[in-house]
């Protein structure tokens, strides 16, 4: 029988890698259309099976310390199914071992510069998941079969135990195939075939379809292995099936400030500046009453009147001024969203590198105002080097750190956001490029000094 998983419970990671540092190692284009497409799929509205919270694509130049910290986070949170997808290039070394090669990966260094498929299966064993899928397109995929399958340690067991399906694009000893100047490779082209059926496959029946496609086209022919009930899962649905009940179906994390504190807020604006011409009057009429010695006095009421008004436009302007304006903080999928009375911008994930929380410039604000200084921390992306920095448009980041690629995006407290429910939104729908502190983000980009930031 079949099921579909419990989007609120289950996660998964996209990994590839397309472009190479190693001249060694040649560039697959297909690869990032194959993960974009995989994303969609998985998380389309209508046909998708998961959460695009819980759906992460790695960066493709993380390295292997990111990307493995990436599926392990996942591994522990996924409840329901775990799912993790590889493209890119296999790579063997010495003693015959599958190895995932990532941007930085060195053909002539695996073991410390590429993803181990041996490491990738303690991950996904340990995970407290229901099921766990693997999905490898790369040469020599079919070697992962045999190290999914070995049960001589509590991890096989566990393996075993829960359930899990391996999907290998070849053979241990065969190459995978990426047809010149097609859009995806053979193997996740077919895949994605199958996921767009009519009617939802479980996935022993969209190897079947995989296979039957490339063996009608003399390609390499797939390879799989399964435990329990892992083949009959379901990774998509059809146009008429019913969406499956999720825990949670928020596809957003939303921050802005409620409108009854804008509306308290401006009260107390409005009080405070009707106090201060209150006192302004009054000073003037005990100014009047000493000066009634004076038998000219009554030309001075002419003139402090005008005072008087001045200083009313001079509070009001200023009151006008310190009064919060309504703004909206929109995280999801896609990227960051700011929208204020104005203007509404949007910074696409695609586009950044480095996202994160700030601390106030020194001597900006006084950290014994413990309320002020928290809501002055500052939401701030790092633009990747060939995409153009928009022009500083919020105060708060040097010139220097602009011109690195650094823009801020706004005070937190504009948006009534806590730093930390803030950073748990930023880690959920932006992975790893989220920084939680001034030292990581130092050791991300090597241009930094400390006295920058």
């Amino acid at each position: 029988m079949s099921r579909f998983p419990d989007p609120s419970r289950s996660h998964v990671v996209l990994l590839g890698a397309g472009r190479f540092r190693d001249p060694w190692l040649t560039d697959l284009p297909a690869v990032s259309e194959n993960l974009l497409a995989l994303r969609g799929r998985f998380t389309d509205p209508g046909t998708g099976v998961f959460a695009a919270g819980n759906c992460v694509t790695v960066p493709e130049d993380a390295s292997v310390a990111e990307a493995g910290r990436l599926v392990n986070r996942h591994a522990e949170q996924a409840r329901d199914l775990l799912l993790v997808y590889y493209a890119g290039h296999g790579l063997i070394d010495d003693r015959g071992r599958l190895h995932l090669a990532l941007h930085h990966t060195e053909a002539s260094s695996l073991k410390y510069s590429a993803l181990a498929v041996d490491l990738l299966r303690e991950d996904i064993g340990a995970s407290p998941a229901e099921a766990r899928v693997l999905i490898l397109d790369c040469c020599f995929a079919g070697r992962a079969i045999d190290v999914m399958a070995a049960d001589a340690s509590l991890i096989g067991a566990q393996l075993e135990a829960a359930g899990t399906y391996t999907l290998a694009s070849t053979t241990a000893t065969a190459p995978a195939y990426a047809p010149h100047g097609q859009r995806f490779t053979a193997f996740t082209g077919a895949l994605l075939d199958a996921l767009g059926n009519d009617t939802p496959l479980t996935m022993d029946e969209i190897y079947l379809r995989v296979d039957r496609e490339l063996a009608a086209r003399n390609l390499p022919r797939p390879q799989r292995r399964a435990t329990n009930t892992a083949g009959s899962l379901c990774l998509s649905r059809g146009p008429g099936e019913p969406a499956p009940q999720s825990e949670s179906t928020t596809r957003q994390a939303t921050f802005r400030r409620a409108p009854a504190a804008l509306r308290r807020r401006r009260r107390q604006v409005a009080v405070r500046a009707a106090a201060g011409c209150a006192a302004v009057s009054s000073a003037m009429a005990v100014l009047f009453a000493v000066l009634n010695h004076d038998p000219e006095w009554l030309l001075a009421i002419p003139f402090y009147s005008g005072a008087s008004v001045l200083c009313v436009l001079v509070i009001s302007l200023l009151a006008s001024a310190i009064t919060p304006k309504q703004a909206e903080l929109v995280i999801d999928s896609t990227g960051i969203t700011v929208a204020t009375e104005r203007q509404r911008s949007t910074v696409r994930w695609a586009d950044v590198s480095d996202v994160g929380v700030l601390r106030p410039a020194r001597g900006s604000v006084n950290p014994a105002l413990k309320k002020v200084y928290a809501a002055n921390h500052l939401l701030v992306v790092r633009y990747r080097p060939e995409v153009p920095v928009p022009a500083a448009g919020i105060p708060g980041l040097s010139r220097q750190l602009h011109e690195l690629g650094y823009l801020a995006l706004g005070p937190i407290g504009a948006f009534d956001a806590d730093r930390e429910n803030l950073l748990a939104a930023l880690g959920r729908f932006g992975g790893p490029r989220l920084f939680r502190t001034e030292r990581e983000l130092l050791s991300r980009d090597p241009r930094l000094r400390p006295e920058l930031i």
